[in-house]
């Protein structure tokens, strides 16, 4: 259609110049064509654009993140939306270091709240944590990422004190997503940096309250000094008795097993497996503390496979 109009109008313009030949005619259409063409295309563009633009998170909003894999330590993770995940791990805690800084999606972290930092769950996202120590289970909301590959999840210093482990510092847990309340947080943090959000309307049509109902309905003083805020669910799940055992990958042959083994404490239980033309170590039965050590210092020593195990 524009190709159309473009030339009908050189073509009146041809039997208004007479100096302008069939070929310049031609060329100049041509040209003018194109170029209306790309304007039509830039504009289309840049609205694209301008359109996703607004999927951006504004300045200072909570916004979901989910982010690009990254290693810590040499250890790969994978950031993902998964609504199946559940891993048995160890669980830290952070306190005052991180209360009310920042986190990767602007939310902030309060050492008093029901929080948690995870490594690939989405942010934010709702699980819940059982304490497979002593069956109590909590639901946490993850805020923000943490960098210990010794753990799954870094809670607030309140988890742990409500799930019983702040004495002990570290414990078993075992981490679920709740699909359903992660995805509507994903909702949520998605709807504050919708392009129309901040807009309000300047009025709303009520309905007629008479002064004889507003008194039907005020709290009396005794009333309102009942009202607390809603209490927090903490559960207990009947657990049964595990032992804790830890994986190790990739080892060359036996004799670098005894070393690395014997340089860390050469009183360790163990058994090692051929697995291809590599060595697996298990170690156990071990307690929280020693585990988690255990795992910092493998990977320290390059074995990057170490994982839990629970039988």
């Amino acid at each position: 259609m524009i190709k159309y109009l473009i030339s009908i109008i050189f073509l009146l313009f041809i039997f208004s110049c007479n100096e302008l030949t069939l070929n310049n005619v031609s060329d100049v259409v041509e040209n003018s064509t194109n170029k209306i063409e790309e304007i039509i295309d830039n504009k289309k563009e840049n609205k694209k654009e301008k359109n996703q633009s607004t999927n951006k998170p504004k300045k200072d909003n909570i916004f979901y993140y989910v982010g690009e894999p990254y290693f810590i330590e040499g250890v790969s993770y994978i950031p993902e939306e998964n609504y199946n995940y559940s891993e048995i791990g160890l669980s830290s805690f952070y306190g005052k270091e991180l209360h009310n800084i920042k986190t990767v999606n602007n939310d902030i972290n309060k050492v008093t709240e029901l929080l948690g930092r995870h490594k690939t769950l989405p942010i934010p996202s709702m699980v819940k944590v059982t304490n497979l120590d002593n069956g109590l289970t909590i639901n946490v909301k993850i805020i923000d990422r943490h960098d210990d590959n010794a753990v799954i999840i870094q809670v607030s210093r309140k988890v742990a004190q409500l799930l019983g482990f702040y004495k002990s510092k570290i414990a078993t847990v075992r981490v679920e997503i709740l699909s359903d309340a992660s995805k509507q947080w994903k909702s949520v943090a998605n709807s504050l940096n919708e392009e129309n959000f901040d807009e309000t309307i300047s009025s709303a049509p009520t309905d007629i309250v008479s002064i004889e109902e507003i008194d039907e309905i005020l709290v009396t003083n005794d009333e309102a000094t009942t009202i607390t805020e809603k209490p927090i669910e903490l559960k207990s799940e009947k657990i049964t008795d595990f032992k804790l055992y830890l994986i190790v990958k990739g080892f060359e042959n036996y004799d670098s097993i005894i070393s690395v083994l014997n340089n860390y404490n050469n009183n360790l239980k163990y058994t090692s497996e051929k697995n291809n033309s590599k060595y697996d170590v298990i170690i156990g039965p071990l307690e929280n503390t020693e585990a988690n050590n255990l795992v910092s210092y493998f990977i320290s020593k390059g074995y990057k496979e170490t994982e839990i195990l629970i039988e």
